[in-house]
């Protein structure tokens, strides 16, 4: 009966990622600690091993599929390659070895072999966040399997062969997808190994293959990767004598001079995935309708931390730029976002912070309508209400920098073009920001 209710939750739920996380904090003992009694040596072990970073490259491949393309007398199928992806690999192993959190950033794609029936072909999985759950957790000198999920975006493009052709660009077929993983982790003293094959449900698609015509195209579920990575824990110095003794003369010392609270700054890349379709599109161009628009930005964020609220107040900016095109229609987004944010961490548990809170943002959005010689922009400015939420890990209240987490939602953020909507309510997950607290690394020298 458990099992079914899980699966039943995966399936229904619109957030597949968000469950599968809740469900391994359902079962890892995490009693809430604050940073300044988790101080002795016992303690310290298991604080700064709580998490790992680490840095690498993979490969990764995907294995194809079939497209269909327009002849005379009527729709033809033809079979496409797969392709080989070098990706660039950040991440941390969490919770101790049982968990692994990760972006992957594709740099270059080999071995794209077109078909002779067609010009040209493309078929792209972009950047990759997702997490793996470890039944046995990592150790140094183990093969340990994992099962785990992700999130990323794919494209698929194709160019026909037509002779008298009058357009210049064709649309692609964008999609936000959770493909499932399963795979093996063999940790050596600062390196991991790891291997994995991924399957995706649902990928049968319709290709616009003009503004009105649309032919099949079915994706191979199936994909591999197998990459290595630098393995480091940048605190675990602090698991000594030594170590113990900084941390707490390191909040003796901020509190004396006034910097356990203190201004903050941050930045990171954050990476935007649609979440609704817009009503424009939808109505005026259904062949654009299966476009996922979305980027990759930098986040830039500072504030105030009020230590005995365990709180952030601040502010953030992100200026995001995408869009979408074929058949000489170009759709360009602009979205120009300035937050203030306040948050509240949740309690510590063994330096995993997590932590939520409102933020109220001004807008400036706009729209860019092009088709053919036709243009038309659309502009708005706007207050719009959201969320903030996401974790940071926190050896102690001495840290002179930290890794932070964020996850970003403004619900129905839009415009009006022509009387319908335009939507901008993108999810932003920013995996790894960097934050460094102003003038802390003075007051502990002094």
């Amino acid at each position: 009966m458990k099992a079914q209710l899980y699966r039943a939750a995966i399936s229904n739920t619109p957030y597949p990622l968000l469950f599968l996380f809740s469900l391994l904090l359902s079962y890892l003992p995490l009693p809430a600690q604050t940073a300044e009694k988790d101080t002795t040596l016992e303690r310290l072990k298991i604080r700064t091993s709580f998490a790992k970073s680490y840095f690498g490259i993979d490969a990764f491949s995907t294995t194809g599929g079939t497209t269909q393309y327009a002849t005379q007398g009527g729709l033809n199928s033809v079979n496409f390659s797969g392709t080989t992806s070098p990706r660039i690999l950040l991440g941390g192993t969490h919770f101790w070895g049982y968990a692994d959190f990760y972006i992957a950033i594709p740099v270059a794609k080999l071995g794209n072999r077109v078909p002779k029936e067609l010009q040209n072909i493309s078929y792209t999985e972009g950047v990759e966040t997702g997490f793996r759950v470890f039944p046995m957790p990592i150790q140094e000198g183990k093969l340990r399997p994992f099962v785990g999920m992700s999130l990323k975006g794919i494209s698929f493009a194709q160019i026909s062969n037509e002779p008298n052709k009058t357009y210049k660009t064709v649309p692609s077929v964008a999609k936000i997808k959770f493909p499932f993983q399963a795979g093996l982790v063999y940790a050596r003293p600062k390196v991991l190994f790891q291997a994995g094959i991924n399957y995706q449900k649902n990928t049968d698609y319709l290709y616009p293959i003009s503004r009105t015509e649309y032919g099949n195209l079915k994706l191979s579920p199936w994909s591999f990767n197998i990459g290595l990575s630098y393995w480091i824990n940048t605190n675990g110095g602090l698991a000594s004598k030594g170590g113990e003794r900084y941390m707490k003369t390191g909040v003796r010392k901020l509190n004396a001079k006034n910097r356990l609270n203190c201004w903050y700054f941050g930045i990171g890349p954050s990476s935007s995935f649609e979440f609704s379709k817009s009503e424009y599109v939808k109505e005026k161009y259904p062949f654009l309708k299966q476009s996922s628009p979305g980027t990759l930005m930098p986040d830039i964020a500072a504030g105030r931390y009020i230590h005995k609220a365990d709180m952030n107040v601040g502010v953030s900016y992100r200026k995001l730029r995408y869009g979408s095109n074929g058949y000489d229609v170009k759709l360009n987004y602009e979205r120009s976002s300035y937050t203030f944010e306040m948050y509240k961490f949740l309690g510590d548990y063994h330096g995993f912070v997590p932590y939520v809170g409102p933020t109220l943002a001004y807008e400036a959005l706009a729209f860019t309508d092009t088709d053919g010689g036709n243009v038309q922009t659309f502009k708005a400015k706007k207050l719009a209400l959201g969320v903030i939420f996401g974790w940071d890990i926190r050896i102690t209240h001495a840290e002179t920098w930290l890794l932070r987490t964020n996850l970003r939602y403004t619900p129905n953020l839009h415009l009006k073009a022509e009387g319908k909507k335009v939507m901008f309510d993108q999810l932003e997950f920013n995996f790894i920001q960097f934050v460094w607290f102003v003038g802390r690394n003075k007051a502990l020298k002094g």
